[in-house]
């Protein structure tokens, strides 16, 4: 099988990390990659894959981002027609998948598309770390909603985004899988007496919601910490520093490479990120192949990623105090956070593996090149791993 692989821009292509997805999927089957980034890195080869990199912004402005998307429409389509790809697999509906319709409609290979987040009916839409205006919402949809009718089959990562797109998505085969995550690179190397969140935007991961219930607890835990990692916009470090003023034992440090964020995970107590909105959660499951629990809201694709009392704990979403009732109960007894880390990380290795994935997308590819007659989730992931 021939497969065209069109990928977000800012990933790491060099990293063993990201290989590493490609390496774990059948010998006999070929990839092309395409994505922006470093150039230098172009028809650069690894197990069964090839990179078409296309050069990457150095900044973001409107018209560079028009130029580089015409540019990779049409290396798609040339990289189409030269390779006969049997699957064009897109990473969103949007942008990349405006890339893969062209791609489809010139080599005539199937297509699938990936719904990676809540971008249709998420209130507080981003873009580069700005709001999405009303009006890019809305083109957001319609484009989003065409590339979704053209595709022969749409991989989501919640139920919630099914719903979202269900207009669309009745009418379509859809799988529901995890992401892949290189669970065997990460290990607990012991407990450093904090707990972390990682990632951004700070208000999309709850951070201001962490913060208070940090505060309330911890005079009853005077020793913790609260380690906070991930970007910040120059014009918002100010108000988050103001918030986190004043609360004893926090840290709001800047974005690290992911060796180090597999330092900070590997040491932490726990992994506490009560998001407001998160298509999977990437994080977590990081976290629980380090061994530790875990604490996130009640919302998107966490519940799937997060048992409820197993493997960590869930609380409501936008609540500060139930917030702190969790991190009360899990800092009050280390036999749970033990407990919890084992059964995450028996969890992580297994149902949420990078094997896992792998699986699951060689039952999806075959699922479209065969042909699929049924409309709707036709295939759940999470539930298929646990049944075996």
């Amino acid at each position: 099988m021939r497969i065209l692989s069109i990928l977000p821009p800012g990933l790491a292509l060099h990293a063993e990390q990201f290989r590493s997805r490609f390496e774990a999927m059948p010998r006999e089957w070929e990839f092309d990659i395409l994505a922006s980034g470093d150039e230098s890195l172009n028809r650069d080869r690894f197990a069964n894959a090839v990179l078409h990199v296309h050069p990457a912004e150095r900044r973001w402005t409107r018209w560079r981002m028009i130029r580089r998307t015409a540019g990779m429409i049409w290396r798609a389509i040339r990289i189409a027609r030269q390779r006969r790809p049997d699957v064009i697999a897109v990473y969103d509906p949007l942008t990349l998948g405006v890339m893969g319709v062209f791609a489809k409609l010139a080599s005539g290979a199937k297509l699938v598309v990936e719904i990676n987040g809540h971008i249709r009916d998420a209130e507080a839409a981003r873009l580069a770390g700005k709001p999405v205006s009303r009006v890019r919402r809305t083109l957001f949809n319609l484009v989003g909603s065409l590339t979704l009718r053209m595709a022969d089959c749409v991989k989501i990562l919640n139920s919630d985004q099914y719903r979202e797109w269900a207009d669309v998505l009745q009418g379509k085969p859809v799988v529901m899988f995890h992401n892949y995550v290189p669970t065997d690179h990460f290990s607990d190397r012991g407990d450093a007496g904090y707990l972390l969140c990682l990632g951004h935007p700070f208000h999309v991961k709850g951070v201001d919601i962490l913060l208070k219930a940090f505060a309330e607890v911890r005079s009853r835990h005077p020793g913790i910490r609260l380690k906070v990692v991930g970007y910040r916009r120059a014009s918002e470090r100010a108000m988050w520093d103001a918030l986190a003023s004043g609360i004893p034992g926090v840290e709001l440090l800047d974005p690290v490479p992911y060796d180090q964020v597999q330092q900070y995970l590997s040491r932490c107590k726990a992994l506490v990120t009560p998001s407001r909105s998160e298509g999977m959660g990437r994080v977590f499951i990081e976290a629980m192949a380090c061994g530790k629990p875990c604490i996130g809201s009640r919302t998107g694709g966490i519940p799937n990623i997060v048992e409820d009392g197993r493997t960590g704990l869930l609380a409501a979403p936008e609540d500060p105090e139930d917030l702190a009732r969790k991190l009360d109960m899990l800092l009050s007894d280390p036999d749970m956070r033990r407990r919890m880390g084992e059964a995450g990380r028996e969890r992580a290795m297994s149902l949420l593996s990078g094997s896992s994935y792998a699986e699951n997308y060689r039952e999806m590819m075959e699922m479209v090149t065969n042909g699929i007659c049924e409309k709707g989730i036709v295939f759940n992931g999470y539930e298929a791993r646990e049944a075996r």
